[in-house]
C-alpha cells in the first residue's frame, strides 16, 4: 500500500499550500520513498512538512525532493500500515524511518 494521488515538489512554496488537516505523508527523493509519517496536531500535514523542510528532523528528511499526502482520521494506524505495506514489499523500511525508528 502506498499513499497515491498528486506528488508536489518539496519546495517552501509548495509546502506553504500543503493542506492544514491530520493524515499521512511521504517523502521522496526522485521516485524513492524515503520517509512515511503522520500529522495529528494543529497545523496538520503542512506543520509536518515544514518541520522536515527546516530539518528539524533530521538531514535526512531535509533533503527530500517531493511529497505526497492523504487525510486519515486515524493517522497513526494508517501510518503503521503504509509502514507494514512498505517493509513486505522491500523487506526494509524506508532510509529515513530507519535512522529515527
Amino acid at each position: 500500500m502506498t499513499i497515491s494521488g498528486a506528488k508536489y515538489k518539496f519546495t517552501n512554496k509548495s509546502i506553504a499550500n500543503a493542506p492544514m488537516y491530520i493524515g499521512v505523508y511521504a517523502l521522496y527523493d526522485g521516485n524513492t520513498t524515503i520517509y512515511i509519517g503522520k500529522a495529528e496536531g494543529e497545523g496538520g500535514i503542512r506543520n509536518r512538512l515544514q518541520a522536515h523542510k527546516r530539518g528539524d528532523m533530521g538531514r535526512c528528511t531535509q533533503r527530500a525532493t517531493a511529497y505526497r499526502c492523504e487525510y486519515s482520521k486515524n493517522p497513526s494506524a494508517r501510518e503503521i500500515e503504509l509502514l507494514e505495506g512498505y517493509l513486505r514489499r522491500y523487506g526494509k523500511l524506508p532510509r529515513c524511518n530507519e535512522r529515527i525508528g
